[in-house]
């Protein structure tokens, strides 16, 4: 494939690996792709069934459009290119202020385009995604607009066809406005080229009888039916027909569902006007639009009409910090090729994910790891972003390189559309080493205007020292290892460029956290920890880092309504950090509300596949819940992720189970059991133990006690915790019941939350009857009631 030009740069990359084995020196390319010549892309607005829609620039008219680059296949015939332009030519005649004007068409290397009117806001189906069920004078306002340009539509003999939320804009300045009239119609006619659903044409949800049937006679009463599911969940909330297949008999033969089932109270004449429009014999619905434009008229006027006109409100902020929907924009990012030695291997994996960070403060745009894509990185071939990101599932990728040269440091980025392998946006930067963060900064704002969405919802004021940008770099680089030996060495270098920028939030946050994954193994200070912690806080207000240092180092105080403050302002702050959603899903998911937490860690995955202790914490809340096959899934993964974490998981699930194997020998990991003699320090004797009793079924002589050394472990509480835990555990297995009730009468005194394993281990099984062990239950409630009440409050 050719390309054409902007700013004499080629804009049409052959693959997305071009950087990985091209020179690393090769200019970058301009940050723009032209198509037909003329138009130039600004921004990916969205993709949906029919194509990709971009902000663009007309340069021959410098106005900026709305362009629709059509999926190939659906206008791949002359029969159906010919048909298409028709409707188009057709669709034109439509003037109405609440449809979207088409201007033109045209072609660029095979791909067609359609120029249509750019209507800034958002969309109806985004909308409703947000904020659930509109009021009902909005609600009528948003009808009676859509009803108004369906007449004028109609009036000009055009039907639309696929009328749904997701083709309705709520503009700016007030305006509700239609958009795609005409497609539908072109893909109708194109022998099948262009079937969407089983051989229909349209979004099976909103879909007349006539259409699900296949008849050749649709007509205008068609949009009716869809108005009416559109007005239906506007007032609920929810599709008429949810996920049911279109071909239910319910659909084709019987009355639509009354919405006032789901929305008690509504106006009966509105619900009788949704369920005449929902009719499944066409002839029994309105007879125009004009007429359904004409009850809504008139029952508008019987609301307030200052509320009926309202613009939609903006987001406001709420308690609970939202999981990422599935309106964000998507984007993995692939690990940046280090085009320099192989000691600058750090370099180059630490400016990915510092981008991902940066990428992450962006309300809308949801962030896929690095890890996400590394299967694809030395694959050999050629990579298609089409099939990268139709595999895992994003609109948009982003590849780069780095190369360190005296002095200065040059990335060059490149942003690709995976409907169409269109380049978004791509930039070659070259800067004082003081500079590098900044330069993921600009990147960042850059690549969210492309992909549409700029509100960056957190602020960073990343060091410059050129000394302390390194040392910060390799110390985050030993900290995301994770376990007791790099968190000292990452430690020792963050600590090192904290001295020559004592005030640099970044240093601060990275330090507290640290410094509070150490104390789990009783090292370090947790004194040190929050203060640096709040410093930082105090230091960059409106950034997430430095809330989960904060919450992170409250976790282990045993502060948990604090903890989980600070979680879900880092998660609110920014929404894109895995291990914020991460952090706060295990703590809810230990405190009982198991379906949240769940929720948000699995969010946490989609954003990040190999954020810390997701995989560990979701098998063994699956395993406490009895859905031992889910379980086991997980700890496939985290056998992907860490031999050693999976064995310390898989040795405890193995024990809840009680099998002991009957004088056959307990098999783990060789390399779990000699890292047990290095990783850990005395938190190794818990599953040292773990190991002895599966394999002899008793403890081994001269044993400790690891309720004992739950005493002596002063640094936090979650070390002390997780011995007192094991402790009960292995005394469960053992039959030990008064060794199990004093460690659990312990673990409630220290600040116990972990309420799920209280009431479902199996090993506590034989307590729970017993008075010490509903005392100590019920301390362990009223905190777990604190906890979950700190995360609902405003």
């Amino acid at each position: 494939m050719g390309s054409e030009k902007v700013s004499g740069a080629e804009t049409r990359p052959t693959s997305l690996d071009d950087t990985w084995r091209g020179s690393p020196d090769r200019p970058a390319a301009g940050e723009r792709q032209l198509l037909a010549g003329r138009y130039e892309i600004l921004a990916l607005l969205g993709a949906g069934s029919m194509g990709t829609v971009y902000r663009a620039r007309d340069l021959e008219l410098d106005e900026v459009v709305a362009l629709k680059v059509l999926r190939r296949d659906l206008v791949d015939s002359p029969a159906s290119l010919e048909l298409f332009r028709r409707e188009v030519r057709l669709s034109r005649r439509v003037t109405h202020r609440n449809v979207a004007r088409v201007f033109d068409i045209g072609e660029h290397e095979g791909e067609r385009l359609l120029t249509m009117e750019l209507v800034e806001g958002e969309s109806l189906g985004q909308a409703l995604a947000r904020e659930g069920a509109f009021a009902v004078p909005r609600a009528l306002a948003v009808a009676l607009a859509i009803a108004e340009g369906l007449g004028g539509a109609h009036e000009a003999g055009v039907v639309h066809r696929d009328l749904k939320p997701d083709n309705v804009l709520l503009a700016r300045d007030g305006r509700v406005v239609i958009t795609d009239f005409g497609v539908a119609r072109a893909i109708a006619g194109a022998g099948g080229a262009g079937q969407t659903f089983n051989g229909l044409v349209g979004t099976p949800a909103y879909m007349a009888p006539e259409q699900i049937e296949g008849r050749p006679d649709v007509d205008a009463r068609a949009d009716i039916y869809a108005l009416g599911a559109l007005i239906s969940e506007l007032l609920t909330g929810e599709r008429v027909w949810g996920g049911a297949s279109p071909f239910v008999p319910e659909r084709l033969e019987g009355p639509a569902p009354d919405p006032r089932a789901g929305k008690p109270g509504l106006p009966a004449a509105l619900a009788e006007l949704v369920m005449r429009c929902l009719a499944c014999k066409r002839e029994q619905r309105p007879a125009t639009v004009a007429e359904v434009a004409g009850d809504l008229a008139a029952l508008a006027a019987s609301c307030d009409a200052g509320a009926a006109t309202d613009l939609p409100p903006s987001h406001r902020r709420t308690s609970e910090p939202a999981l990422p929907a599935d309106t964000d924009k998507t984007i993995a990012v692939l690990s940046f090729r280090n085009a320099g030695p192989a000691e600058d291997d750090y370099l180059a994996s630490e400016l990915t994910d510092d981008l991902i960070d940066a990428l992450s403060m962006t309300h809308g745009l949801r962030v896929r790891a690095r890890s996400t894509l590394l299967r694809f990185r030395d694959t050999g071939t050629a990579l298609d972003a089409r099939e990268i990101g139709a595999e895992v599932g994003v609109e948009a990728i982003l590849e780069g390189s780095v190369r360190r040269a005296p002095g200065v440091v040059r990335m060059t980025l490149r942003l690709i559309g995976v409907a169409d392998g269109f380049q978004l946006w791509a930039k070659r930067f070259e800067r004082a080493e003081r500079d590098v963060l900044a330069i993921n900064d600009e990147a960042a704002r850059s690549i969210a205007q492309a992909l549409g969405v700029s509100e960056r919802t957190s602020v960073r004021a990343p060091p410059t020292d050129p000394r302390v940008v390194d040392l910060y770099l390799r110390g985050r680089y030993e900290y995301r290892k994770f376990w007791p030996d790099s968190l000292r060495r990452g430690l020792a270098l963050l600590q090192e460029a904290l001295a020559l920028s004592p005030d640099d939030p970044s240093l601060l946050a990275a330090v507290a956290g640290a410094l509070s994954r150490l104390s789990f193994y009783d090292e370090g200070s947790l004194d040190a920890a929050r203060a640096a912690a709040e410093r930082a806080v105090t230091a960059a207000p409106e950034a997430g880092e430095p809330y989960l240092a904060l919450g992170s180092v409250l976790f282990q105080t045993g502060d948990c309504p604090g903890a989980v403050r600070a979680l879900r302002e880092a998660a609110h702050l920014a929404p894109g950090l895995a291990e914020a959603h991460s952090a706060l899903g295990r703590l809810l998911t230990e405190i009982g509300a198991v379906d949240e937490g769940i929720r948000r860690i699995e969010a946490a995955l989609q954003l990040d596949p190999e954020v810390q202790l997701a995989h560990s914490e979701l098998s063994r809340a699956a395993a406490l819940l009895g859905r031992w096959e889910e379980s086991a899934a997980h700890g496939e993964q985290l056998l992907r992720q860490s031999l050693f974490g999976f064995w310390l998981l898989e040795t405890r699930l193995v024990l809840w189970q009680q099998r002991s194997y009957r004088g056959v020998p307990y098999v783990a990991s060789a390399e779990y059991r000699e890292a047990l003699g290095r990783e850990g320090g005395k938190l190794a004797d818990a599953p040292r133990q773990v190991l002895a009793v599966l394999t002899d079924g008793r403890l081994p002589e001269g044993a400790v006690d690891l309720r004992e050394l739950a005493q002596t472990h002063r640094n936090g509480v979650r070390g002390r915790l997780y011995l007192l835990q094991m402790a009960a555990e292995v005394h469960g297995f053992l039959g030990d019941r008064e060794r199990v009730l004093a460690a659990i009468e312990d673990a409630a005194a220290s600040g116990l939350i972990d309420r799920l394993w209280l009431e479902s281990c199996p090993l506590l099984a034989d307590v729970r009857a017993d008075p010490r062990y509903r005392s100590a239950h019920a301390e362990v409630v009223r905190y777990t009631d604190s906890i979950l009440a700190a995360y609902r409050a405003p």
